[in-house]
């Protein structure tokens, strides 16, 4: 709904792509590797977007970050306040709050939030939902390894070091 509103109000040049772009993590890789750059390269001078730019992407020279609410930990404020100022120069971060107890809380008691860490993250090693995930990584990543084994060393080298 923001983004069809600011592109409303920012309408592109005749023929030209939009000015303020969504930015999410349904995206095709090549999506939002265009956005990227159409950032950095100053075309496209705003982008809407969900979490997805917490995740310490990159995306080029951000001047400010306008957070629609709290999002729920002190490291996922600063991680998203985060995205403007990675290059130089001043940057801003607000965080426009709603009407849900969490937000009011934040924005009346600012020390809560400007006087404490960021959150530890906890996960349960005995998870079997985490525990069958990282198993599937493991296996990607060792058949990634083995790929790139046996081209270095050729077949019989390969797997006479595993």
């Amino acid at each position: 709904m923001l983004l069809t509103y600011l592109q409303q109000a920012f309408p592109p040049a005749s023929g030209a792509a939009p000015r303020v772009r969504g930015y999410r993590g349904g995206y095709l890789p090549g999506e939002r590797r265009e956005i990227e750059r159409g950032v950095r390269e100053g075309r496209i001078r705003g982008v809407v977007s969900t979490n997805a730019l917490e995740l310490g992407i990159d995306i080029g020279s951000l001047d400010a970050v306008v957070m629609a609410g709290y999002p729920g930990t002190i490291a996922s404020t600063w991680q998203r306040a985060g995205r403007a100022g990675r290059r130089a120069g001043s940057s801003c971060a607000v965080m426009v709050a709603s009407s849900s107890p969490l937000d009011q809380f934040i924005v009346h008691n600012p020390d809560y939030f400007f006087g404490r860490s960021p959150e530890h993250a906890y996960i349960q090693p005995d998870n079997l939902e985490i525990l069958v995930n990282h198993l599937k990584c493991a296996a990607f990543r060792a058949a990634d390894w083995r790929r790139r084994e046996v081209r270095r060393r050729g077949f019989a080298d390969a797997v006479r070091a595993a």
